[in-house]
């Protein structure tokens, strides 16, 4: 009787979507949050929380995944420290979304989220090796453990702290790209993604089996309690969405096949040492290869739109939406608090009767 009562903890993930404005976030939350919902979300301007529960077993609490969008792109990098604390830490995921319709800003892009995510995550990783050095080494070790221990680029990843998913979105615009610009694209994209040891995830949204991978990815990271670490063989064909888990590709298959006047020693060097400009790289290459008139109209819209407006985005506006989202998290914390005590009420009085 007493086995058949006993409580599983629930357990919640706090899981964070960034990337390029009108990179198509909110559409990827809805897909995965609300999959029957045919009309297109409103563009986030701050920074938006949702959240999700699934039941793991009868008569026992919802598991809570925690969901908040970034918008405003990262003039508004501040509110990533409202959902990545140290408390949280543990059960975080980082989704960082690449615009695939606009490929000479997708490796700055990239760079850019990966540095400003790295940077708060190493942040609250120091904090809590001060309060619980246990979970502060608990969490190097599955960023270890992401890895095949004899993987032949096990010593040369710079592997995240927490689970990251990089997700390139509007694969639909990119299959119309010539096929030298999509594979370029492919490796710049797989390339980043194991240097840092994240999944890599292609998606359109109005492709069937893209949303069944998304929503298959998303529910392992978001709700499963002790997710294996078998991974599928990676599918890195540009001609089709990709999926490529973390820690299955490698830099020899990656740099295998570069374009003429490249080498994969201009990347890794012979010790496995991986190249600073590796990113500066990537980043010309897709320039050469998208230059025309409407890119380069495209790359001056993008600088000016990226540029800081002090006049609404200043620090006050930025520390007066933190306030208000922590008090959105408080709020729903103390509501779900309040649900759960009536239910273990009620529970409990049927268990009685």
């Amino acid at each position: 009787e007493a086995s058949k009562s006993a409580q599983i903890p629930r357990m919640e993930t706090f899981t964070l979507f960034v990337g390029q404005k009108e990179s198509g976030k909110s559409s990827l939350i809805t897909a995965f949050h609300n999959p029957s919902k045919d009309e297109s979300p409103k563009p986030t301007t701050a920074l938006e929380y949702l959240f999700a529960r699934k039941s793991t077993s009868p008569n026992q609490p919802k598991d809570v995944a925690h969901i908040w969008e970034l918008g405003g792109g990262s003039k508004l990098r501040k509110l990533v420290s409202v959902p990545i604390t140290p408390e949280s830490l543990p059960n975080v995921v980082a989704v960082i979304v690449v615009d695939l319709s606009k490929p000479i800003d997708l490796v700055p892009a990239l760079v850019e989220w990966i540095g400003i995510i790295k940077e708060r995550v190493s942040e609250c990783l120091i904090e809590l090796q001060k309060t619980d050095e246990g979970a502060a080494r608990a969490l190097g070790e599955k960023a270890k453990g992401r890895m095949a221990a004899d993987h032949p680029d096990s010593s040369s990843v710079k592997p995240f702290a927490i689970p990251v998913i990089i997700i390139a979105n509007k694969y639909d615009k990119f299959k119309s790209f010539e096929s030298i610009q999509k594979k370029a694209i492919s490796l710049a994209l797989r390339f980043f993604a194991h240097l840092h040891s994240a999944t890599l995830l292609s998606v359109a949204l109005k492709d069937k089996s893209s949303q069944n991978q998304l929503r298959s990815i998303l529910q392992h990271h978001l709700f499963v309690r002790n997710p294996s670490t078998k991974s599928k063989e990676p599918s890195v064909n540009f001609e089709k969405p990709m999926a490529v888990a973390a820690g299955t590709d490698s830099f020899d298959h990656i740099l295998r096949s570069l374009p003429n006047g490249m080498s994969s020693s201009d990347f890794v060097d012979d010790r496995g040492r991986v190249s600073n400009d590796a990113g500066q790289m990537w980043g010309r290459l897709l320039e050469e290869l998208f230059a025309s008139e409407d890119c380069e109209r495209y790359a001056h819209e993008i600088s000016e739109d990226s540029k800081v407006d002090s006049e609404v985005f200043h620090e006050a506006i930025v520390d007066e939406m933190r306030a208000q989202c922590d008090q959105t998290l408080a709020t729903y914390k103390k509501e779900f608090q309040r649900r759960l005590r009536i239910e273990k009420g009620t529970g409990s009085k049927l268990s009685k009767s």
